[in-house]
């Protein structure tokens, strides 16, 4: 889930030749859902960098925050999701 448009999503999930699973727009309102997660930075208008796994049922398994500028490793996080399930 991004804060950006669903437009913006779909330029995204192109850039990588094209992604296999739903992508959701946190946009209108903006970032009301990092807001419930409290991962919305308010000073700076923008959400924070995160990833939250959650199951089916909603429980939040697992999340990481990495900060704005902060990077993630996508087979770090694969592995987190397969370990998870």
């Amino acid at each position: 889930m991004s804060v950006d448009s669903k437009y913006c999503d779909i330029a995204w999930a192109n850039s990588f030749g094209g992604i296999q699973f739903p992508l959701l727009a946190d946009f209108h309102p903006k970032g009301a859902v990092a807001k419930e997660y409290g991962l919305w930075l308010d000073e700076a208008g923008i959400s924070d960098r995160a990833t939250v796994l959650i199951s089916k049922d909603g429980t939040v398994l697992w999340s990481e925050s990495v900060g704005p500028g902060g990077e993630r490793s996508p087979a770090e996080l694969l592995a987190k999701a397969k370990s998870l399930v």
